[in-house]
């Protein structure tokens, strides 16, 4: 199965060429295969279209759209994505709209995904929310919820949710998903924020696909907020699996992806927009 993936949407631009394509806070990755094409997350919905447009990505050929978690820097996009799409299945956890906040003392910042249900099946939106694993085509598996291993992958504690009598409580992020795609080369894991533990991840896509080997990593590790301890792990562990390619992006952080460099090098790249990668 011929395969491109292609960044749309990330904190950052390398590429100079072509002219004009522009950075956010967030993330989204276009899937094409010969199954049909995917939209993997949709940035924050300030650069999908214009960037989508000068990259050449038809996103009206977009047989689904998925979303790797609920967070407005990974579904803002969505309306945006859907005046070109019109009706399209999109495959998510059943959380995906959760209120969703993150909190810098007493302040909350509302960060969930900005529409409404009912407003994104209006303009086409037809939403598959499951937490078990999806099979979207041959070769193309969505992970379903993400069993939580590894006791020193925790989450982030300034990301919040609120309980059903009004109380604030650390959010879970149950819904975080990746997607596993079949290539000649093994297997390719993309992320959106790894919330869920990298680690855990990587168990849950070999659990779910029945593949050990792991070709590429590609998307947001979260390894910006993780621990001293969980950092060391994960860079073990991926060296263990012998990984071909690392790409990351996003909510890696600056000195994670400076470590992850000097530890993999030729096998590390940043996976900024406009980034290709054919397999």
């Amino acid at each position: 199965m011929n395969i491109r993936l292609t960044v749309l949407c990330e904190n950052s631009v390398e590429r100079v060429s072509p002219v004009g394509l522009l950075g956010e806070h967030g993330f989204g990755c276009h899937l094409q295969t010969e199954q049909g094409n995917y939209l993997f997350d949709t940035g924050g919905g300030q650069t999908i279209l214009s960037n989508s447009d000068k990259l050449q990505i038809d996103l009206q050929q977009l047989r689904g759209v998925i979303f790797s978690h609920g967070h407005l820097d990974h579904t803002g996009g969505l309306q945006q994505v859907l005046s070109r799409t019109g009706r399209v299945p999109v495959y998510a956890h059943p959380d995906l709209f959760q209120a969703r906040h993150s909190s810098n003392g007493n302040q909350l910042r509302a960060i969930g995904i900005p529409w409404h249900k009912e407003q994104l099946e209006e303009l086409g939106a037809d939403f598959r929310l499951d937490k078990a694993p999806q099979e979207l085509a041959p070769g193309i598996i969505l992970s379903g919820e993400i069993p939580r291993l590894n006791l020193f992958e925790t989450g982030d504690p300034n990301l919040v949710t609120m309980t059903e009598d009004g109380k604030t409580v650390t959010d879970e992020l149950a819904d975080d998903m990746s997607l596993f795609i079949d290539s000649p080369k093994g297997l390719i894991i993309l992320l959106g924020c790894a919330h869920a533990g990298v680690l855990n991840i990587i168990e849950r896509a070999r659990k779910v696909t029945g593949q050990e080997k792991i070709y590429m990593l590609l998307g947001g590790t979260h390894l910006k907020f993780s621990t001293k301890e969980q950092l060391n792990a994960t860079l073990n562990r991926l060296e263990e699996l012998n990984i071909a390619k690392i790409g990351v992006s996003h909510c890696t952080g600056l000195q994670q992806a400076q470590q992850l460099a000097v530890r993999f090098g030729e096998r590390f790249f940043n996976a900024t927009v406009g980034k290709e990668i054919t397999v």
